[in-house]
């Protein structure tokens, strides 16, 4: 964090847990927190293979632990995030106008079209366009447009493939919701946050400045995954974006804070 002159690191772990797995690591994530207040925030992990333990995580992550938000991964089991098991988790993050990161994880089938690569080559950043999908279908983006989601890697093809689900998506012969529209899926998909780990590229951040505005944009480092060259390469493309005036490039430092009330105040204007 030093090195790279970054203030503050909010912390996660961005895999499926269970119960006893979620309560212990959130936990010691607080204890750090409370042990550097300005150092550190606390993404909360929830069991969300046990809805009802993924609500009384979800209550004392916020209520005694005093979290800043929750992480979540693409799927639970093969469970995607549109399934309808989940609708009280968001039903109550979205009572609280939580912020949620979204990592992708290991997607349902991943052995049948990985094409013998590791994960995070190519079916890591599918899966959030998958679960994203899955949410809009469902309706839970619309219902629950409280919740502040952000999404890891640029949203990975999300945001290249959105004329696409709002277009080919609410055609006569795919079946859809009626309230689904082009116009709808546009908003629903513009309200969403996005990071530039791995993705500070013209290539990545240009399509997510088609679908959203510049304050959307927020700063990710993808460590410990990614190594410090692999930061110091997506560092400088963000510097060097041509897609974003230096303006926009330099309020990607601050545009995070506005989704934590914690540092909310310390954004300068707010």
């Amino acid at each position: 964090m030093d090195r790279h002159d970054i203030a503050t690191q909010m912390l996660s772990v961005p895999t499926p847990l269970a119960k006893n797995e979620a309560h212990s690591i959130n936990q010691y994530g607080a204890t750090l927190v409370k042990q550097h207040p300005a150092r550190f925030g606390l993404l909360a992990s929830l069991p969300m293979d046990d809805v009802e333990a993924a609500l009384s995580e979800l209550a004392f992550a916020f209520d005694q632990l005093s979290a800043d938000g929750v992480v979540m991964v693409t799927n639970y089991g093969g469970r995607y995030l549109g399934n309808a098991r989940f609708e009280p988790v968001f039903a109550e993050l979205n009572r609280r106008s939580a912020t949620v990161f979204l990592h992708p994880t290991i997607p349902a089938g991943y052995e049948c079209v990985a094409c013998g690569r590791p994960g995070p080559v190519i079916e890591f950043t599918f899966d959030t366009c998958r679960t994203v999908t899955d949410m809009l279908y469902a309706g839970i983006l619309n219902r629950y447009n409280n919740v502040k989601f952000i999404l890891a890697h640029a949203g990975g093809p999300l945001p290249t493939l959105a004329s696409r689900l709002a277009t080919i998506g609410t055609l006569p012969w795919v079946p859809h919701p009626p309230e689904l529209t082009q116009a709808s899926v546009r908003t629903q998909l513009g309200r969403l946050y996005f990071d530039t780990a791995i993705a500070g590229s013209a290539a990545s951040i240009g399509p997510v400045l088609e679908l959203t505005e510049p304050d959307h944009i927020v700063f990710g480092t993808d460590f410990p995954p990614a190594s410090e060259p692999v930061i110091d390469q997506n560092i400088a493309a963000l510097t060097t974006l041509t897609c974003m005036n230096e303006a926009e490039r330099s309020a990607i430092n601050q545009n995070g804070k506005r989704l934590f009330r914690r540092f909310a105040a310390e954004t300068p204007g707010d």
